[in-house]
């Protein structure tokens, strides 16, 4: 159930709210900085429409002044104070159910603000002239937070050295793909000792290979939704060889097939139904399959082999379609009961977005440079 929140639990909730604060905004140096960033936050949190800089200062009632240097001009290091959110709200989450890549965008208006372009924004279900940014939160099944965030700066801003000076983009910065910037995030959490769980994560992450394997090389289960017809593969090991420097398929080898077309081929009885009920008490109902496919991209590669992986797919009766297809790399074999929680769980991070939008007016911040978080 979602608690509707508003002025009478604002103010019930202020001490707390210091206890919490206090060494969250430790690491922003002086104490005319830890007091902005504190009024900042409570301006986010006090009930009202509009969390843009002038509305919030007047409900609480300082000079605007105060927050717009701190959101523009003042600078501070934002890796301590994610380490300081890691390891002061995340144990109040464990044991763990899942970590969640996505990305979140904001509709701007011009062209100035730090890697703003136009670009596809969630927000709006389409292209628009936006800021993106790949967020990786954790659940505990019921509400999920985050462990880090990067903003996404695309091509155009990577190699555009004056646009990136005018705007404190560091020199060091270079561009870096979504998933990427999710392996960062992750790679930064696992040091800071959070604790692994199934990664999930949409078809931008799902179907990058290099991705998946990074994964894996840091022994981390994932169940990922993918473009079923981007993969090939058969749903059994082959026999391959080596010419030269790569590997190839046996001359007797069938054909691959798409993820579509293998997942065409489960038998009736390997379909499992199963049914559970949403947060506001509906009863839903899908089918799952799942088998190990060996998918051939990786002999394109010198010296690659097949990629073994579980493909699950969730296909409710009666669609003409199904809800998804994943590549999934699990300790264990899956489970009726594991692969409908896995394949239903990334609603966490959309509630997470919705939340950050509609509460926090993540789509009204004002900054325009990297420079007051560097």
């Amino acid at each position: 159930m979602t608690i509707q929140w508003n002025a009478k639990l604002w103010k019930e909730s202020i001490d707390q709210f210091v206890e919490f604060i206090t060494p969250l905004t430790a690491s922003l140096g002086r104490t005319e900085r830890r007091v902005a960033a504190t009024r900042y936050i409570a301006g986010l949190l006090i009930p009202g429409q509009r969390k843009s800089i002038q509305p919030m200062a007047e409900r609480l009632g300082v000079d605007l002044q105060t927050l717009q240097q701190f959101v523009t001009d003042s600078p501070w290091c934002e890796e301590p104070l994610w380490s300081a959110i890691r390891g002061q709200v995340i144990p109040h989450l464990e044991p763990l159910e899942a970590w969640v890549v996505d990305e979140t965008g904001w509709v701007k208006q011009g062209t100035h603000s730090v890697g703003v372009a136009r670009q596809y924004c969630g927000a709006v279900g389409k292209q628009a002239n936006c800021q993106v940014s790949v967020e990786v939160v954790v659940s505990d099944g019921w509400v999920a937070a985050p462990v880090g965030g990067r903003l996404y700066l695309p091509e155009s801003w990577t190699e555009d050295g004056p646009r990136r000076a005018e705007v404190g983009v560091p020199e060091g910065v270079e561009f870096a793909t979504k998933p990427r910037l999710a392996l960062q995030i992750i790679k930064e959490a696992l040091r800071e000792g959070v604790l692994p769980a199934p990664i999930l994560g949409d078809s931008i992450y799902g179907d990058n290979a290099a991705f998946r394997r990074e994964l894996r090389e840091l022994g981390l289960e994932f169940f990922l939704q993918v473009d079923p017809g981007k993969h090939k593969g058969w749903d059994h090991a082959v026999q391959t060889e080596v010419k030269q420097t790569r590997r190839h398929v046996t001359a007797d080898t069938p054909p691959a097939q798409t993820l579509a077309e293998l997942g065409q081929g489960f038998a009736q009885e390997d379909w499992k139904k199963c049914s559970w009920r949403t947060a506001g008490g509906r009863r839903r109902t899908t089918r799952l399959a799942w088998r190990p496919v060996f998918l051939q991209h990786g002999l394109r590669q010198a010296g690659g082999e097949l990629e073994e992986v579980w493909l699950v797919v969730d296909w409710p009766a009666g669609d003409s379609e199904p809800y998804h297809y994943y590549l999934a790399h699990l300790h264990r074999p899956p489970t009726k009961a594991r692969c409908l929680k896995l394949s239903r769980s990334r609603w966490h991070i959309e509630q997470y977005f919705q939340r950050s939008k509609d509460d926090l007016g993540l789509d009204h911040f004002e900054g325009r440079d990297r420079r007051a978080h560097v």
